[in-house]
Protein backbone atom coordinates (compact mmCIF):
# COMPACT_ATOMS: atom_id res chain seq x y z
CA UNK A 1 0.00 0.00 0.00
CA UNK A 2 1.10 3.34 -0.95
CA UNK A 3 1.53 6.13 1.58
CA UNK A 4 -1.36 8.00 0.05
CA UNK A 5 -3.77 5.12 0.47
CA UNK A 6 -2.71 4.78 4.11
CA UNK A 7 -3.46 8.38 4.76
CA UNK A 8 -6.87 8.16 3.17
CA UNK A 9 -7.76 5.17 5.31
CA UNK A 10 -6.71 6.86 8.45
CA UNK A 11 -8.81 9.90 7.74
CA UNK A 12 -11.84 7.72 6.94
CA UNK A 13 -11.49 5.94 10.27
CA UNK A 14 -11.38 9.12 12.15
CA UNK A 15 -14.56 10.39 10.46
CA UNK A 16 -16.42 7.16 11.27
CA UNK A 17 -15.40 7.26 14.89
CA UNK A 18 -16.66 10.79 15.25
CA UNK A 19 -20.09 9.91 13.77
CA UNK A 20 -20.56 7.02 16.18
CA UNK A 21 -19.70 9.15 19.13
CA UNK A 22 -22.26 11.77 18.31
CA UNK A 23 -25.09 9.19 17.88
CA UNK A 24 -24.29 7.57 21.23
CA UNK A 25 -24.34 10.88 22.93
CA UNK A 26 -27.70 11.77 21.60
CA UNK A 27 -29.26 8.41 22.76
CA UNK A 28 -27.99 8.89 26.24
CA UNK A 29 -29.43 12.38 26.36
CA UNK A 30 -32.91 11.19 25.47
CA UNK A 31 -33.19 8.32 27.97
CA UNK A 32 -35.00 9.07 31.37
CA UNK A 33 -32.76 9.88 34.25
CA UNK A 34 -33.12 7.28 37.09
CA UNK A 35 -33.30 8.49 40.67
CA UNK A 36 -30.11 7.37 42.24
CA UNK A 37 -30.20 5.47 45.50
CA UNK A 38 -27.97 7.15 47.91
CA UNK A 39 -25.06 5.00 48.59
CA UNK A 40 -22.72 5.41 51.61
CA UNK A 41 -19.53 6.37 50.14
CA UNK A 42 -16.77 4.32 51.75
CA UNK A 43 -13.75 6.05 52.92
CA UNK A 44 -11.14 5.70 50.31
CA UNK A 45 -8.35 3.39 51.20
CA UNK A 46 -5.06 4.60 50.07
CA UNK A 47 -2.77 1.95 48.93
CA UNK A 48 0.77 3.04 48.56
CA UNK A 49 1.82 2.52 45.08
CA UNK A 50 5.09 0.71 45.21
CA UNK A 51 7.76 2.73 43.81
CA UNK A 52 10.88 1.25 42.58
CA UNK A 53 13.38 0.72 45.45
CA UNK A 54 15.74 3.55 45.38
CA UNK A 55 19.35 2.82 45.78
CA UNK A 56 20.51 4.74 48.79
CA UNK A 57 22.99 7.40 48.02
CA UNK A 58 26.25 6.86 49.86
CA UNK A 59 27.40 10.14 51.24
CA UNK A 60 31.08 10.76 51.64
CA UNK A 61 32.31 10.26 55.23
CA UNK A 62 33.02 13.65 56.78
CA UNK A 63 36.37 14.10 58.47
CA UNK A 64 35.58 14.76 62.13
CA UNK A 65 36.45 18.28 63.18
CA UNK A 66 37.50 18.65 66.84
CA UNK A 67 35.02 20.78 68.71
CA UNK A 68 36.07 24.29 69.45
CA UNK A 69 36.69 24.41 73.20
CA UNK A 70 34.31 26.67 74.93
CA UNK A 71 36.27 29.02 77.20
CA UNK A 72 35.55 28.21 80.76
CA UNK A 73 33.84 31.11 82.36
CA UNK A 74 34.72 31.39 86.05
CA UNK A 75 31.68 31.33 88.17
CA UNK A 76 30.52 34.70 89.25
CA UNK A 77 31.30 34.88 92.96
CA UNK A 78 28.35 35.40 95.08
CA UNK A 79 28.64 38.83 96.63
CA UNK A 80 29.27 38.52 100.35
CA UNK A 81 28.22 41.52 102.36
CA UNK A 82 31.29 43.12 104.00
CA UNK A 83 31.79 42.33 107.63
CA UNK A 84 31.19 45.55 109.52
CA UNK A 85 34.36 46.89 111.11
CA UNK A 86 33.83 47.30 114.84
CA UNK A 87 34.04 50.90 115.85
CA UNK A 88 37.33 51.53 117.62
CA UNK A 89 37.02 52.92 121.11
CA UNK A 90 38.16 56.51 121.42
CA UNK A 91 41.90 56.82 121.93
CA UNK A 92 42.76 58.14 125.32
CA UNK A 93 44.88 61.27 125.33
CA UNK A 94 48.37 60.12 126.42
CA UNK A 95 49.63 61.66 129.60
CA UNK A 96 52.89 63.60 129.31
CA UNK A 97 55.86 61.45 130.32
CA UNK A 98 57.07 61.90 133.84
CA UNK A 99 60.46 63.63 133.61
CA UNK A 100 63.33 61.53 134.87
CA UNK A 101 65.09 63.40 137.66
CA UNK A 102 68.69 64.26 136.97
CA UNK A 103 71.11 62.26 139.13
CA UNK A 104 72.77 64.31 141.84
CA UNK A 105 76.43 65.05 140.99
CA UNK A 106 78.95 63.61 143.42
CA UNK A 107 82.29 65.07 144.53
CA UNK A 108 84.96 62.38 144.96
CA UNK A 109 87.84 63.43 147.22
CA UNK A 110 91.24 62.97 145.53
CA UNK A 111 93.60 63.93 148.39
CA UNK A 112 94.03 62.59 151.90
CA UNK A 113 92.45 64.46 154.82
CA UNK A 114 90.96 67.38 152.93
CA UNK A 115 89.49 70.17 155.05
CA UNK A 116 85.84 71.08 154.62
CA UNK A 117 84.76 74.57 155.62
CA UNK A 118 81.82 76.65 156.71
CA UNK A 119 81.92 78.67 153.49
CA UNK A 120 83.57 78.78 150.06
CA UNK A 121 87.04 79.97 150.98
CA UNK A 122 89.97 79.34 153.26
CA UNK A 123 88.98 82.31 155.42
CA UNK A 124 86.04 80.29 156.75
CA UNK A 125 86.54 78.06 159.77
CA UNK A 126 87.23 74.36 159.27
CA UNK A 127 84.25 72.06 159.89
CA UNK A 128 86.19 68.78 159.69
CA UNK A 129 88.20 66.62 157.33
CA UNK A 130 87.26 63.98 154.77
CA UNK A 131 89.48 61.10 153.62
CA UNK A 132 90.60 60.30 150.10
CA UNK A 133 87.87 58.50 148.12
CA UNK A 134 85.00 59.98 150.14
CA UNK A 135 81.87 60.63 148.03
CA UNK A 136 79.79 63.69 148.85
CA UNK A 137 76.58 64.84 147.13
CA UNK A 138 76.97 68.27 145.52
CA UNK A 139 74.11 70.60 146.44
CA UNK A 140 75.49 73.97 145.31
CA UNK A 141 78.48 76.02 144.24
CA UNK A 142 79.91 79.50 144.73
CA UNK A 143 79.61 82.13 141.93
CA UNK A 144 83.19 81.50 140.80
CA UNK A 145 82.52 77.76 140.55
CA UNK A 146 85.74 76.74 142.32
CA UNK A 147 84.11 75.59 145.58
CA UNK A 148 81.35 72.98 146.00
CA UNK A 149 78.70 72.92 148.70
CA UNK A 150 78.38 69.23 149.66
CA UNK A 151 76.33 67.04 151.95
CA UNK A 152 77.09 65.99 154.50
CA UNK A 153 79.91 65.99 157.07
CA UNK A 154 78.89 65.62 160.71
CA UNK A 155 75.27 65.98 159.52
CA UNK A 156 75.98 69.43 158.07
CA UNK A 157 76.30 70.89 154.60
CA UNK A 158 79.89 72.08 154.17
CA UNK A 159 82.14 73.50 151.45
CA UNK A 160 85.12 71.84 149.76
CA UNK A 161 87.56 73.34 147.27
CA UNK A 162 86.99 72.11 143.71
CA UNK A 163 90.66 71.53 142.94
CA UNK A 164 90.81 68.63 145.43
CA UNK A 165 87.88 66.62 144.06
CA UNK A 166 86.64 65.16 140.82
CA UNK A 167 82.96 65.43 139.92
CA UNK A 168 80.90 62.46 138.86
CA UNK A 169 77.71 63.45 137.08
CA UNK A 170 76.38 66.60 135.41
CA UNK A 171 78.33 69.35 137.16
CA UNK A 172 76.77 71.90 134.79
CA UNK A 173 73.37 71.42 136.43
CA UNK A 174 74.60 72.59 139.84
CA UNK A 175 73.24 76.01 140.78
CA UNK A 176 74.86 78.74 142.86
CA UNK A 177 73.98 78.10 146.49
CA UNK A 178 71.44 80.48 147.99
CA UNK A 179 72.81 80.19 151.52
CA UNK A 180 76.45 81.22 151.12
CA UNK A 181 77.50 82.64 154.49
CA UNK A 182 79.24 86.02 154.56
CA UNK A 183 82.99 85.85 155.10
CA UNK A 184 84.03 86.00 158.73
CA UNK A 185 85.26 89.37 159.97
CA UNK A 186 89.03 89.55 160.01
CA UNK A 187 90.83 89.57 163.30
CA UNK A 188 91.98 93.10 164.02
CA UNK A 189 95.72 93.16 164.04
CA UNK A 190 97.51 96.22 165.37
CA UNK A 191 100.03 97.65 163.03
CA UNK A 192 103.49 96.92 164.27
CA UNK A 193 105.65 99.83 165.23
CA UNK A 194 108.68 99.80 163.06
CA UNK A 195 111.90 100.08 164.92
CA UNK A 196 114.08 102.57 163.12
CA UNK A 197 117.35 101.14 162.01
CA UNK A 198 120.13 103.57 161.43
CA UNK A 199 121.25 103.34 157.90
CA UNK A 200 124.86 103.04 157.08
CA UNK A 201 126.16 105.99 155.22
CA UNK A 202 126.67 103.94 152.09
CA UNK A 203 123.53 101.80 152.38
CA UNK A 204 120.84 102.00 149.72
CA UNK A 205 117.66 103.39 151.23
CA UNK A 206 114.89 100.81 151.64
CA UNK A 207 112.20 101.02 148.94
CA UNK A 208 108.93 102.65 149.92
CA UNK A 209 105.98 100.36 149.09
CA UNK A 210 102.36 101.45 148.90
CA UNK A 211 101.41 98.18 150.68
CA UNK A 212 102.82 96.73 153.90
CA UNK A 213 103.18 93.09 154.78
CA UNK A 214 101.16 93.40 157.99
CA UNK A 215 101.01 89.77 159.05
CA UNK A 216 103.46 87.32 157.60
CA UNK A 217 101.34 84.31 158.41
CA UNK A 218 98.52 83.42 160.73
CA UNK A 219 99.23 79.72 160.67
CA UNK A 220 100.67 77.01 158.45
CA UNK A 221 99.46 73.46 159.07
CA UNK A 222 100.38 70.20 157.46
CA UNK A 223 98.27 69.09 154.51
CA UNK A 224 99.84 66.13 152.69
CA UNK A 225 97.23 66.22 149.92
CA UNK A 226 97.37 69.87 148.85
CA UNK A 227 99.67 72.88 149.26
CA UNK A 228 97.91 76.23 149.19
CA UNK A 229 98.04 79.77 150.59
CA UNK A 230 95.43 82.42 151.32
CA UNK A 231 95.09 85.77 153.03
CA UNK A 232 93.67 89.30 152.83
CA UNK A 233 94.27 92.77 151.42
CA UNK A 234 93.05 95.64 153.61
CA UNK A 235 93.00 99.39 153.78
CA UNK A 236 95.03 101.15 156.46
CA UNK A 237 91.88 101.31 158.60
CA UNK A 238 91.66 97.47 158.41
CA UNK A 239 88.58 97.39 156.14
CA UNK A 240 88.67 94.78 153.34
CA UNK A 241 90.10 96.09 150.09
CA UNK A 242 88.91 94.60 146.79
CA UNK A 243 90.63 95.05 143.46
CA UNK A 244 94.24 94.82 144.67
CA UNK A 245 96.27 92.13 142.93
CA UNK A 246 98.47 89.54 144.65
CA UNK A 247 101.06 87.44 142.83
CA UNK A 248 102.72 84.12 143.72
CA UNK A 249 106.04 83.11 142.19
CA UNK A 250 108.16 79.96 142.35
CA UNK A 251 110.51 78.89 139.63
CA UNK A 252 109.33 82.11 137.93
CA UNK A 253 105.90 83.81 137.69
CA UNK A 254 102.96 81.49 138.39
CA UNK A 255 99.65 83.20 139.19
CA UNK A 256 98.20 86.69 139.75
CA UNK A 257 94.79 87.05 141.42
CA UNK A 258 92.51 89.92 142.36
CA UNK A 259 91.51 90.21 146.02
CA UNK A 260 87.75 89.88 146.41
CA UNK A 261 87.27 88.65 142.83
CA UNK A 262 85.65 85.38 141.69
CA UNK A 263 83.27 85.40 144.66
CA UNK A 264 85.87 84.42 147.26
CA UNK A 265 84.87 87.13 149.73
CA UNK A 266 85.68 90.79 150.35
CA UNK A 267 89.44 91.39 150.29
CA UNK A 268 90.18 87.63 150.13
CA UNK A 269 92.72 85.94 147.85
CA UNK A 270 94.03 82.38 147.65
CA UNK A 271 96.30 80.12 145.60
CA UNK A 272 96.42 76.33 145.05
CA UNK A 273 99.16 76.50 142.43
CA UNK A 274 100.59 72.98 142.58
CA UNK A 275 97.45 70.96 141.97
CA UNK A 276 98.48 68.80 144.91
CA UNK A 277 101.41 68.72 147.35
CA UNK A 278 104.38 70.96 146.52
CA UNK A 279 107.80 69.36 146.03
CA UNK A 280 109.96 69.59 149.17
CA UNK A 281 112.45 72.43 149.01
CA UNK A 282 110.24 74.71 146.88
CA UNK A 283 110.45 78.39 147.85
CA UNK A 284 107.44 80.59 147.12
CA UNK A 285 107.17 84.39 147.10
CA UNK A 286 103.86 86.22 147.52
CA UNK A 287 103.55 90.01 147.05
CA UNK A 288 101.25 92.78 145.78
CA UNK A 289 101.53 93.88 142.13
CA UNK A 290 99.82 96.33 139.79
CA UNK A 291 96.43 94.98 138.56
CA UNK A 292 96.02 94.58 134.78
CA UNK A 293 93.30 96.37 132.88
CA UNK A 294 91.35 93.14 132.43
CA UNK A 295 91.58 90.17 134.77
CA UNK A 296 90.29 86.79 133.54
CA UNK A 297 88.37 84.48 135.85
CA UNK A 298 90.86 82.57 137.96
CA UNK A 299 93.49 85.26 137.44
CA UNK A 300 96.50 85.47 135.15
CA UNK A 301 98.63 82.38 134.52
CA UNK A 302 101.51 81.40 132.30
CA UNK A 303 98.88 80.55 129.67
CA UNK A 304 97.28 84.02 129.66
CA UNK A 305 100.49 85.99 130.27
CA UNK A 306 101.12 88.53 133.02
CA UNK A 307 100.97 92.28 133.47
CA UNK A 308 103.41 94.45 135.43
CA UNK A 309 105.01 92.30 138.18
CA UNK A 310 107.06 94.98 139.95
CA UNK A 311 106.48 94.38 143.70
CA UNK A 312 104.23 96.95 145.44
CA UNK A 313 104.84 95.37 148.84
CA UNK A 314 107.38 93.34 150.72
CA UNK A 315 107.51 89.70 149.67
CA UNK A 316 106.23 86.96 151.92
CA UNK A 317 108.72 84.12 151.42
CA UNK A 318 108.35 80.51 152.50
CA UNK A 319 110.43 77.37 151.77
CA UNK A 320 108.29 74.23 151.76
CA UNK A 321 109.76 71.20 153.52
CA UNK A 322 106.45 69.33 153.69
CA UNK A 323 103.10 70.02 152.05
CA UNK A 324 101.21 72.68 154.05
CA UNK A 325 98.29 75.08 153.93
CA UNK A 326 99.06 78.62 155.13
CA UNK A 327 96.42 81.18 156.09
CA UNK A 328 96.16 84.84 157.04
CA UNK A 329 98.95 86.34 154.92
CA UNK A 330 97.81 90.00 154.99
CA UNK A 331 98.80 93.14 153.06
CA UNK A 332 97.56 96.63 153.94
CA UNK A 333 97.76 99.91 152.08
CA UNK A 334 95.93 102.94 150.83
Amino acid sequence: MSKRSAVVLAIAGLVLAGSLGCALTDLIARAPTPIPTPTRTPKPTFTATPVGTATPEVLPTATPVPPTPTPEVPPTPTAVPPTPTPEAPPTATPLPPTPTPEPIPVAIVQSDKVNVREGPGTAYRTMGQVPQGARLDIVGKNPAGDWWQVCCVNNQQVWIVGSLVTVEGAAGTVKVAANIPPPPPPTATPRPTATPVPAAPTATPAPQFPFLLVKGVDKCVSNPGQTYFDGFVRYANNNPRNGACVHIAYYGPRNTKCAGCDGVGAGVWGFSPFGGPAPAGTTVEIFVVQCPTSMPAGGQTTNTGFGELTPLSEKWTYTINESVECHGITFAGG
